[in-house]
């Protein structure tokens, strides 16, 4: 080991320190162009409640900056488990760092891999970054040990939680006994209390519905993130935890 220990991309976590479940400027299609309304959006909590990825984002962070660790970790495991992979990365770093329970440095590689895991690249740098502080013991311990968190919280099952959740909301939302068709206009409360009416066709915009277009509009939010300084030294062979 060389000593490092700060090596998760902090230009990441400031984002989130702005009180948005996804960074402001890249919320929407021409990441110029996000209107107050769709901040306001992203932030009511009608819509937190049926993008479980993002709520628990939100509240771990909220109890991270609070210093509470054990909460934080509970509430990004949570997301985690809905395929949030900025909330994989933090734990990897809380992993590494012994933030909320002892160090654990074969698990927050474990964690690093599965954040890595639909190719952003800050959270590959990350995965790559720890792999190589581990020692050979260290990484066979590794592959051995990813196989059931790869099982819990690998696209495959957090693909089908999200899209189940994500379903069955909709419905809830769009949908009453008295009405056939998704309302025109959705009224949210907005950060100072004031109710911001909310064109319908915004609120159930598929990118935020469809579970693969949803999947495509994460994607396209963390794969361009603004560039930060991470030393991952020489570039060498990783091995990806495998089922």
């Amino acid at each position: 080991m060389n000593g490092k220990r700060n090596f998760f991309p902090w230009a990441v976590v400031a984002l989130l320190a702005c009180g948005l479940t996804v960074p402001a400027s890249w919320a929407s299609d021409d990441p110029r162009d996000l209107s107050y309304k769709e901040q306001v959006t992203l932030n009511s909590q009608t819509f937190l409640d049926a993008h479980p990825d993002m709520k628990y984002r939100k509240t771990g962070w909220e109890a991270y900056e609070r210093q509470d660790y054990v909460v934080a970790r509970g509430e990004f495991t949570k997301a985690a488990s809905y395929g949030d992979k900025v909330s994989q990365a933090m734990l990897a770093e809380m992993s590494w760092k012994g933030q909320g329970a002892p160090a654990d440095h074969v698990l927050a590689y474990v964690w690093a891999d599965l954040a890595a895991e639909r190719g952003y690249p800050t959270f590959l740098a990350l995965r790559e970054l720890y792999w190589r502080e581990l020692n050979e013991g260290e990484r066979a311990d590794a592959l051995v040990r990813g196989r059931p968190l790869l099982l819990e919280y690998g696209a495959d099952a957090t693909t089908d939680r999200l899209t189940r959740h994500l379903r069955k909301h909709l419905q809830r939302i769009k949908f009453s006994s008295m009405t056939a068709a998704p309302p025109r206009e959705v009224r949210i409360v907005d950060y100072h209390g004031s109710v911001v009416r909310i064109d319908g066709s915004r609120f159930f915009a598929p990118k935020f519905w469809d579970p693969v277009k949803y999947q495509a509009w994460q994607d396209a939010q963390w794969k361009d993130l603004p560039e930060g300084k991470v030393d991952v030294g020489d570039v060498e062979p990783v091995r990806s935890v495998q089922p």
